[in-house]
């Protein structure tokens, strides 16, 4: 069977066992996007792999690639080691949930790059924020969508320009936005999800947000509902359910 040597950096997202053995990593790359590797006897204890493949952590790799079937890893080595959010259990649900993001979503090659770098930065700075962790897994979220090309705007009402919380409905999923009572009246606007007054509150300053992230005091109803617009705006402009189970937990 034929295949080539090719070396890439990638982001552990999944980790399997696979035999008595060995295990299957789900590699994001910055050069091929998805990859599924067999790291061969690598449960083993005498394994050159041993204690090395954690999920979440960034390495250099050279794999055997193949196009139709498992890629063979042949070496790794440790770029950034992200362990230390597992030290917090919120930290790590809203990491994994990054992971759990990106295992749904398909992604052009010229993007590759691109997402890669935005989980970087996104790990990167969620290791450095010590309260409302669940802020900076939103933002990441936007960027998601805005590389996807359907941009979430939770600035104003799509048609209108108000900005005022107390008369936004929620979001417009067709409108990419957040929509007024008004205007879903005028226009007569269907495919809508209604948020109660505090989750408006937060996605009109979400982007604006950084320098009040350990001031906030987020519910834990405003926290499901915020999560769950984001995945069912995933999920409508994406046609399939997404999902995050990796936040239930929160």
């Amino acid at each position: 069977m034929s295949h080539t040597i090719e070396k890439c950096n990638a982001f552990a997202l999944r980790i399997t066992n696979y035999s008595n053995t060995s295990q299957i990593i789900q590699f994001f790359s910055d050069k091929f996007g998805h990859i599924d590797v067999i790291a061969k006897g690598s449960r083993s204890s005498k394994s050159k792999y041993q204690g090395l493949l954690q999920p979440l952590n960034n390495y250099e790799i050279v794999i055997y690639k193949k196009e139709s079937t498992l890629s063979i890893l042949k070496e790794i080595s440790i770029i950034q080691d992200n362990m230390d959010l597992f030290n917090n259990i919120e930290k790590a649900a809203i990491a994994q949930g990054a992971a759990e993001i990106y295992l749904q979503l398909m992604f052009e090659e010229n993007d590759y790059c691109k997402f890669y770098d935005l989980l970087e930065s996104y790990l990167n700075y969620l290791k450095n924020v010590d309260k409302n962790h669940i802020l900076i897994f939103w933002r990441f979220l936007l960027r998601v969508t805005k590389y996807l090309g359907f941009s979430l705007k939770i600035d104003k009402c799509q048609f209108c320009q108000t900005t005022n919380p107390d008369t936004i409905y929620g979001i417009s999923f067709k409108q990419n936005g957040l929509i007024c009572k008004d205007c879903i009246k005028k226009k007569n606007i269907t495919r809508n999800f209604k948020c109660n007054k505090d989750t408006i509150k937060i996605l009109l300053y979400l982007k604006n947000i950084s320098n009040q992230i350990n001031n906030l005091e987020i519910s834990k109803s405003t926290t499901k509902e915020i999560n769950a617009v984001f995945k069912n705006y995933l999920s409508y402009h994406l046609h399939k359910r997404i999902h995050l189970k990796s936040l239930e937990i929160l």
